[in-house]
């Protein structure tokens, strides 16, 4: 009788341990996934807007302003092919210097004879005061994705550095202790 309560006894205390072991396993295998999601998706976002863009020769911008909502709302990032000022059409899309600010407008009229540019923003309701001679013409926007234009218009900020560091640290935290305790769980294994 007493040898049948200490094999209950062993059998409970093994599939507690083994409960616990299991608990531990998705707990490592949770914590590296988080980890590797938030160090992927900060790599794609980063690659995507700056790295992949110059490679297949264009520029990629953020939209700060309204002027050209709801085609680009703020926050959004446009790529902008290279093109010379005299192929742009009206209804094209450019981007443009002005005053040291890179300017994304709807080309109204090209005047070749100026060798200039009539632009408006889409949500403005006159046409811009000043055009654009096309030595500041940048490109024709060809693409844009939503939302991400935030990601680099913080980078341009000390906090949005930090920020961005911090969110590097926590992810690598998380595939350190995804680590930790994958091997805490495979040494507990061993020793069960």
């Amino acid at each position: 009788m007493a040898k049948e309560a200490a094999n209950i006894t062993s059998d409970s205390f093994s599939h507690a341990v083994e409960r616990r072991l299991s608990r531990m396993r998705v707990l490592a295998r949770l914590c590296t996934m988080i980890g590797v999601l938030i160090l992927a998706a900060l790599a794609i976002v980063g690659l995507g807007a700056a790295v992949v863009p110059r490679v297949i020769g264009m520029q990629s911008y953020a939209i700060i302003s309204g002027s050209m909502e709801p085609a680009y709302p703020t926050g959004t990032l446009v790529y902008a092919e290279p093109i010379d000022g005299t192929s742009l059409q009206p209804g094209d899309v450019a981007a443009f210097w002005r005053d040291e600010d890179v300017i994304v407008h709807r080309v109204e009229e090209n005047n070749a004879e100026e060798g200039e540019l009539i632009t408006k923003g889409d949500a403005n309701a006159d046409l811009d005061i000043r055009p654009v001679p096309y030595q500041h013409v940048l490109g024709r926007i060809v693409a844009s994705v939503p939302f991400v234009g935030y990601f680099l218009m913080a980078l341009d900020s000390t906090p949005g550095k930090l920020l961005l560091g911090w969110i590097v640290l926590i992810g690598a935290a998380f595939c350190i202790v995804g680590s930790v305790v994958s091997n805490l769980a495979r040494r507990r294994e061993q020793e069960a």
